[in-house]
């Protein structure tokens, strides 16, 4: 089975976001007409995948998320999974 998966890792509420701060200390150089309250910069992973099953999918992705693209320690995941069905 193939599968698109686009996983999204955000900095944690409590963490503070140093390229975030950066870039919203800017934002109005550029853009004078309006007015950031929040900005956060984060992290989309997307793949094309294959697997033997939806749930073998998930159980990898869920490995790969907590070891190799977060730092569970100050950031948090979560990811879609779709199914890719040829025409």
């Amino acid at each position: 089975m193939k599968f698109k998966a686009t996983v999204y890792v955000r900095l944690r509420e409590s963490v503070s976001d140093a390229a975030g701060n950066a870039v919203k200390a800017n934002v109005n150089k550029v853009a004078p007409d309006i007015k950031v309250e929040k900005l956060r910069i984060n992290k989309i992973i997307e793949m094309l995948i294959g697997a033997e099953s939806e749930e073998k999918a998930r159980e990898q992705l869920d490995l790969l998320s907590d070891r190799l693209f977060a730092n569970i320690v100050i950031e948090d995941w979560e990811y879609n999974l779709e199914e890719i069905i040829k025409t």
